[in-house]
């Protein structure tokens, strides 16, 4: 019962805490979830606020390793969520946009207290400026973290050509969102847009050659690692890190820093992988 919950999405681009923590806890709370009856769209509420009532305690500085502990529950959860939905058939599109919803939630959350706690602190108003370009650079370097790894995870490990989604719900808002989100992922991946569309092209019935898989792989596995450095678990590392240091403000700094050199560095490797592919299409 665990080893089906663990059957991990992309276990050759797994992060090491994801593979030896997050996702075997993850699949203990799976399996207990299921003894319970809940369904992963409940599982994944209950993660989304689990994270932003950590989020919320950065307001308050000598609260901040109470939460991280609870952010480090918010991943575990993150993850038992989708093993759930595998475990028990419930994979779904409302579920993925769920996830995503949580997962931006809490990071609101998390900017907002550590914002409004500097400044009930004495601080000066001008850090809502740097929270605020903070906030955008967090979203883009979270888009292209996700965009990477879901392309390689469609193309190497289910042979299938990416295509265009769209959200099937009713409830426009979410689809308009969905829509705006997978239009900004656009923007941003530069030419990786063209790679795509050429294995799409010579994908007839929507299936990948071997021959395309196993040059994909080969050009952008290092990559996908590499975009591992953009994921949440990064950000959630430094605020322990930070809570411990009682400068919870200095995590505005270490996104626009840091970070955002980290986005540079990957966003050039990704491009120099995607011309060495179309150079040889």
């Amino acid at each position: 019962m665990l080893h089906e919950a663990l059957a991990f999405k992309a276990y050759e681009i797994e992060e090491l805490a994801d593979v030896y923590f997050f996702r075997p806890l993850g699949a203990v709370a799976a399996v207990a979830a299921r003894s319970l009856g809940l369904t992963p769209n409940q599982l994944t509420v209950a993660g989304g606020a689990v994270g932003m009532a950590a989020g919320a305690l950065l307001y308050d500085e000598r609260l901040g390793l109470i939460a991280f502990a609870l952010l480090i529950v918010h991943g575990i959860v993150d993850s038992s969520d989708g093993q759930l939905a595998r475990m028990t058939g419930q994979t779904s599109e409302v579920g993925r946009i769920l996830d995503g919803i949580g997962g931006y939630a809490t990071h609101v959350v998390v900017y907002l207290a550590i914002l409004a706690g500097y400044v009930s602190r004495g601080g000066s108003l001008s850090i809502v400026g740097w929270a605020a370009l903070a906030g955008a650079a967090n979203a883009a370097q979270a888009q292209l973290y996700e965009y990477h790894r879901t392309s390689y995870i469609t193309i190497v490990l289910e042979g299938l050509a990416p295509h265009e989604e769209a959200a099937r719900v009713d409830v426009v808002w979410v689809r308009r969102l969905f829509r705006s989100y997978v239009r900004l992922q656009r923007r941003l991946i530069g030419l990786h847009g063209r790679v795509e569309a050429a294995i799409a092209a010579r994908s007839p019935g929507g299936i990948v050659s071997d021959h395309d898989r196993s040059r994909y792989r080969a050009m952008f596995y290092g990559p996908v690692r590499g975009w591992n450095l953009l994921g949440d678990n990064t950000r959630f590392y430094a605020i322990g890190v930070l809570a411990w240091l009682h400068h919870l403000d200095w995590f505005f700094a270490f996104i626009l820093l840091p970070m955002n050199v980290a986005l540079g560095v990957l966003w050039c490797w990704q491009r120099r992988a995607d011309r060495r592919f179309l150079a040889l299409c």
